[in-house]
């Protein structure tokens, strides 16, 4: 690997006043690479001449002929790149210097692998980072990972990861239908083709946001991305050889993935009848962690899922603005 077989596509969309840090961050790597942007047609229309204004020839600048979602807007990137590794950074997120450095690196540790990652660090909308980073710190300064590492989800945020362009192709690229789980999906498929390796060093920084539209809080509301999650877990566990494969067990997944309480009283005032029963079960199913989470379970169990909806309408009324 070396830096003129790598691309770093920044995904546009709806986010000008992100967008322009998120560019910034892959032209200023201390090992420079070629930067693309890809726009996902836009309902902005000053958006392609605000980017263009701040960065001019610096980038290539590519605009789908129609809107392709954000999944399809990912293999759009890997469709336009003419490099053999490709890294997908989006408008909202962005990489620290060190990136492209640090998967050199990690590279020449680890070499002949498919997938490359590093330390990602959440922030707020003002780039500061959160106290509740969810995404654990190595302890060594990198380490491979295998299949049995991504059963029970993704091992990183987006931002941060780089990937053969020509395996992900002969994968069929990503899922364009899937709308929670497609990097997961990847990685792993990736991963059980050649395995994967991470840096310890942070080299990108997730953006979380508030706001109770915005994309994966619309999911979190419908409650959805728990079946999805499992649907996604059980695909992971067909990857592995037939005579290695384990069976799926329910339980032992909410062993590793309980229900969280917290999700719960959130969003389940939202939540469908059927997914709200559906929860029900799926809570009194999970190990409780704590007494108050066994509290929680004896109230569902007797109040059933019409407990569960009227302690979240009681949660979000006295904490959502």
């Amino acid at each position: 690997m070396n830096p003129s077989e790598i691309t770093i596509a920044v995904t546009v969309y709806s986010h000008p006043q992100f967008a322009r840090q998120a560019v910034a961050s892959a032209l200023s790597q201390s090992v420079p690479v070629r930067v693309v942007v890809v726009e996902d047609c836009s309902p902005d229309p000053t958006l392609e001449s605000f980017i263009k204004a701040e960065f001019g020839s610096r980038i290539e600048y590519i605009r789908n002929p129609k809107r392709r979602g954000i999944f399809g807007n990912w293999n759009a990137c890997i469709e336009q790149c003419r490099t053999e590794w490709l890294s997908i950074l989006h408008d909202d997120d962005f990489l620290a210097p060190n990136f492209v450095a640090a998967m050199l690196m990690l590279a020449g540790h680890a070499p002949g692998l498919d997938f490359y990652f590093g330390q990602t660090v959440l922030v707020n909308e003002r780039s500061e980072p959160l106290p509740d980073n969810r995404y654990q710190k190595l302890k060594e300064p990198w380490v491979k990972l295998g299949l049995a590492d991504v059963i029970y989800g993704s091992p990183l945020a987006f931002p941060g990861q780089l990937f053969r362009v020509s395996s992900a192709k002969s994968l069929g690229g990503f899922r364009a239908s899937s709308y929670y789980c497609g990097e997961w999906e990847m990685w792993a498929k990736l991963i059980a083709r050649s395995g994967a390796a991470q840096t310890s060093e942070v080299v990108a920084f997730f953006r979380e946001h508030d706001a109770w539209n915005r994309g994966t809080n619309r999911m979190l509301r419908s409650g959805k991305n728990i079946p999805v999650t499992i649907v996604q877990h059980k695909r992971v566990l067909a990857l592995f050889p037939p005579a290695a494969r384990p069976k799926f067990d329910r339980a032992d997944y909410l062993r590793h993935s309980l229900i969280p309480v917290l999700f719960l009283l959130r969003y389940a005032s939202s939540f469908s009848p059927r997914l709200l029963r559906y929860y029900s079960r799926m809570l009194l199913l999970s190990p409780a962690p704590h007494w108050r989470y066994a509290v929680f379970q004896r109230m569902t169990r007797i109040g059933g899922a019409g407990f569960i909806k009227l302690a979240s309408k009681l949660w979000c009324r006295m904490n959502r603005n």
